[in-house]
């Protein structure tokens, strides 16, 4: 979606043509919209697989081209490092935190018999390495983390990122468990008339069971895995699942796009663009491996040639290929050739 500046905007009668197209685009949809059902196991310290039960995608019809967006990632307060965005930041409630970061006891809230202190932080004035800064509610029954808010104090450029991950007691009395995560990206460096694009990720955390004994072969190999069929699913099956309905801004993103998709092509660009992204190009039941046609080294001098190998229109459980190619330094050709075998081509593997 797009974020409007609202003194900007606050006059629909003084912004020209272009301005106020874009307003009414903006107020009435989004540009995307994602919705995913996973089911996710964990054995500490670190093996985890997680499995996308069903994915939507506003303008695609086979959300398996976007397999990664399913992912959920939720991260720990209390680490001594934070991940996010692939960068790491010192964690706010980690060893030695307080030498790193200055804590404000902002506000203080009740529910019931119980307190929530509001506290923000951030990094100590002098202090130099990547920190977060934010606000911590931290509640008296356990003393837990109730909300945490973070945001990097320095944003990569064109780039912005704030968090905020919600805990509650699993059941009402077990251990405190993340149970939501709201996720912000602007975009500064993408902007459309001067509005800036943003994203907003909503994960919701449901049916959670902790200490209980998985079999590890059951989180052997990829850490996503995606029955591609099993992803389309009817509406009353996300309906059954979704925490907040869908509002008319997000009804209507879908009808538009979908419809934009269809007309556009959307699957088949997408896909052209995976193939390319993995060094091969389409061209009906085989592919043309890009990474065959040039080359250069100081034996071989430039070497060109060509290389097929075949795709799913021909086989989901095996691939076929070969290359062939001359070296100008060397004078000679070389040739070779490859099989690949797929025993569960029914999974997509991340």
């Amino acid at each position: 979606t797009a974020e409007l500046d609202s003194a900007r905007f606050s006059d629909p009668s003084a912004l020209d043509t272009n301005d106020r197209e874009l307003a009414e685009f903006f107020e009435k949809q989004h540009l995307l919209l994602i919705e995913s059902a996973t089911s996710k196991r964990f054995i500490p310290p670190s093996a985890e697989q997680e499995e996308v039960l069903a994915m939507r995608v506003s303008g695609l019809k086979d959300p398996s081209l976007l397999a990664l967006a399913a992912s959920t990632k939720t991260f720990s307060i209390y680490a001594p490092q934070i991940v996010l965005s692939e960068k790491t930041y010192v964690g706010p409630i980690g060893p030695a935190s307080t030498k790193h970061y200055l804590f404000l006891l902002e506000d203080t809230l009740y529910q019931g018999s119980d307190s929530v202190f509001v506290i923000s932080y951030r990094p100590r004035s002098g202090t130099k390495f990547e920190g977060l800064k934010g606000l911590l509610y931290v509640s008296t029954d356990g003393y837990a983390i109730q909300n945490a808010i973070a945001e990097p104090v320095e944003q990569e450029g064109g780039f912005g990122l704030k968090l905020q991950q919600l805990h509650a007691r699993v059941n009402g009395t077990g251990p405190w468990f993340p149970h939501q995560l709201n996720t912000f990206l602007f975009l500064d460096m993408v902007q459309v008339e001067e509005m800036r694009l943003m994203g907003i990720g909503r994960t919701y955390l449901k049916d959670i069971a902790v200490d209980v004994e998985i079999p590890r072969r059951e989180v052997r190999g990829p850490e996503l895995v995606m029955e591609r069929l099993s992803t389309r699913r009817e509406e009353a099956f996300w309906d059954s699942l979704r925490v907040d309905t869908l509002d008319l801004r997000e009804r209507t993103t879908y009808q538009v796009i979908d419809s934009i998709g269809e007309a556009e092509k959307l699957d088949a660009k997408v896909k052209w663009l995976g193939a390319l992204g993995n060094g091969r190009l389409p061209l009906g039941p085989v592919d043309l491996l890009l990474d065959k046609l040039i080359w250069y080294d100081g034996y071989q001098g430039f070497r060109l040639g060509a290389g097929l190998a075949t795709n799913d229109k021909v086989s989901r459980y095996f691939r076929v290929g070969g290359y062939g190619a001359y070296g100008f330094n060397d004078a000679a050709w070389k040739y070779g050739g490859f099989l690949e075998l797929t025993p569960w081509p029914a999974r997509d593997l991340a």
